[in-house]
């Protein structure tokens, strides 16, 4: 497996620097010649893909209609740059000074955006599906009718950011700052993720003047595997009768029925509930050794499927790990710190969190059946959606109900 990650990892290193070299050349020659060079030639479009430009002052450059995929802008200043209808998508803009920079049009899907500087940006009928916002200030950008399909808005300023008639469907937007926001006209779905944790409903759409959209159901047959639940990483077993959900709790009753099935098996599990294989060491040992670079691969691979079953993962600092659908079946975690992960849709059976601090962390549809919280510091974390059981021991010491998981948001099945 880490031969054949290896050797993808390498193809899409050689697509991705297809720069032109000459173009290269004569932006590093300065933005006042570039600029020159561009308002002479309107028929020139550069190829900057795959570039690197990291820590670059590119303050008021021209780079519309540019090729800028993959492109290495981390922690340049792109003040007032001119970026209407470039092609940025898995563009590396982390960190980076986006200040009035003008996206209209532009494409940055799956582009990496977190902890950037977007004040007053225009993003007007841009498309960031799968783009990574995090901790972005996108305070007073202008976003209206942009597609933000399925973008992780986590911890992002959003303080008078125009979103009217974008696309939410599938963000994720817990801990955002929403203030003044305007929201007009948005569409969101079941799967969109509020700023407060929970799943977009009816009744926050009709509050903001947003557009409740009903996505297509998954496919009703338990033998079928829909395209969409492939290409999720998850499939749903044939019922069985130990399998089967007791009741729902009434405070998370706009999850949909597709949720209650996704946190009820995932693929890497089988109709039994055993995990077959090893821990894969390679990843082990990535995730302990550096979480910033573990989640920096994360975002570059975001197919890649994480193998942690069984990992003995205690006593360490894992804040903000990015370990979401991840396998960590009976992993342990004990006393480890694993605040402001994100877990969401984990595989968290029979794992071992004992006086673990999962403070803020998000396990929004994870699985948590026979897993252990005892003395775990759960404080704000989000638990919208995940599965407990009858064998889940929860904070206090106790075994989950049905009662005290309906008082957390928990969905309780019984074994």
């Amino acid at each position: 497996m880490v031969l054949l990650y290896s050797t993808f990892a390498s193809m899409l290193s050689l697509k991705a620097r297809a720069f032109n070299k000459n173009h290269l050349e004569a932006l590093q020659r300065g933005v006042a010649s570039w600029n020159s060079m561009r308002a002479d030639h309107n028929e020139f479009l550069p190829d900057l893909s795959g570039a690197d430009l990291k820590g670059k002052n590119l303050r008021w450059v021209d780079l519309h209609n540019a090729n800028l995929s993959g492109t290495i802008l981390s922690q340049s200043d792109l003040s007032n740059a001119n970026m209407k209808n470039a092609l940025l998508e898995n563009a590396h803009l982390n960190s980076s000074v986006l200040i009035k920079a003008n996206f209209e049009g532009a494409s940055l899907c799956g582009a990496d955006l977190e902890s950037a500087v977007l004040d007053g940006a225009d993003f007007f009928h841009a498309v960031l599906k799968k783009a990574v916002l995090k901790k972005a200030d996108c305070s007073n950008v202008n976003m209206m009718k942009s597609d933000l399909q399925e973008c992780n808005f986590r911890e992002a300023t959003l303080v008078h950011a125009n979103l009217t008639g974008s696309d939410l469907r599938g963000s994720y937007l817990w801990r955002a700052n929403l203030s003044r926001a305007m929201l007009t006209g948005a569409q969101v779905s079941e799967s969109t993720i509020l700023n407060t944790g929970r799943f977009a409903s009816k009744a926050w759409a009709e509050e903001h003047a947003a557009v409740m959209v009903v996505e297509h159901p998954l496919s009703s047959s338990a033998n079928t595997v829909s395209v969409d639940e492939k290409r999720s990483g998850i499939v749903f077993p044939p019922p069985h009768d130990d399998r089967r959900m007791t009741e729902r709790p009434i405070q998370e009753s706009n999850i949909s029925k597709s949720k209650e099935r996704i946190v009820a098996q995932n693929i890497w599990s089988h109709a039994d509930g055993t995990v077959h294989g090893a821990y894969d060491r390679t990843q082990y040992d990535q995730l302990k050794s550096n979480v910033f670079d573990w989640n920096t691969m994360r975002k570059q691979e975001r197919s890649m499927s994480i193998h942690l079953e069984e990992a003995p993962l205690d006593h360490k600092n894992l804040r903000y790990a990015d370990l979401n659908h991840a396998l960590l079946f009976a992993a342990s975690f004990r006393s480890s710190d694993v605040s402001n992960c994100d877990l969401r849709f984990a595989d968290l059976r029979k794992c071992d969190f004992q006086e673990a601090d999962l403070e803020r962390a998000d396990l929004g549809c994870a699985d948590l059946r026979g897993a252990t919280l005892w003395r775990a510091n759960i404080d704000r974390a989000r638990l919208t959606g995940a599965t407990v059981s009858n064998k889940t021991i929860l904070d206090s010491g106790k075994n989950a109900t049905l009662e005290s998981a309906g008082r957390l948001g928990l969905i309780f099945t019984a074994e």
